[in-house]
């Protein structure tokens, strides 16, 4: 709950500094973004596999690595539902925004480098803080709808629930609420998600 509240208030501080203009001089470091991203996602994967990747992979049953698809499948499927509602955008973007499965970060930046040229900068600005902000309420409803989730939908639906955070941000909490047995399933679910996510974003965001 800490790191979300730390992101959603970095969130807020950016609005409020671009909106007065506070900073100009960052304008012209936002092309950079998505070179730090893709380093930072190059930092985890080399975390994970250095000391992880072997002894996780032992303990998994095919159910494991099979779940990643599931949430994604699932993810999609409830999207396209949410499209079927409002048809504010076309249902490619609306897949582009859920197939981040709480990839916040990364799915607002590449989905506004991909759309901007497709769509035009203000519709590609509109369609990355739909997807940062819709990711990041998954987030917060993984970390305190847990308990709920984990007593009613069993322990796979935590970390279903979580996406790609399953690997970092919400993972105590569902080890807290699905116990120790839940910690190989959720970390091959990220790693398996981190690998996905960007695949699908520019497949969607490219139709």
């Amino acid at each position: 709950m800490k790191g979300s509240l730390i992101v959603i208030a970095f969130f807020i501080a950016g609005i409020v500094t671009g909106y007065y203009d506070i900073m100009p001089w960052l304008t012209g470091l936002s092309g950079y973004s998505i070179y730090v991203l893709y380093l930072l996602i190059a930092i985890i994967g080399f975390e994970f596999g250095y000391k992880n990747l072997i002894p996780t992979i032992k303990k998994l049953d095919l159910m494991s690595f099979l779940l990643p698809l599931f949430t994604m499948g699932g993810t999609l499927l409830f999207t396209t539902a949410a499209w079927l509602l409002l048809h504010s955008y076309p249902l490619h973007d609306y897949l582009a925004i859920g197939g981040a499965a709480g990839y916040y970060s990364l799915s607002s930046v590449l989905i506004m480098e991909y759309k901007k040229a497709s769509a035009g900068l203000g519709i590609a600005a509109e369609l990355g803080t739909i997807a940062l902000l819709s990711n990041m309420i998954r987030e917060i409803i993984s970390l305190t709808c847990a308990p709920f989730i984990r007593k009613y939908f069993g322990w796979y639906a935590p970390i279903a629930s979580a996406g790609v955070a399953s690997i970092d941000v919400v993972l105590p909490v569902i080890v807290r609420n699905c116990g120790q047995q839940a910690v190989p399933v959720a970390i091959i679910q990220g790693v398996i998600l981190e690998i996905l996510v960007p695949v699908t974003i520019i497949l969607f965001c490219s139709i």
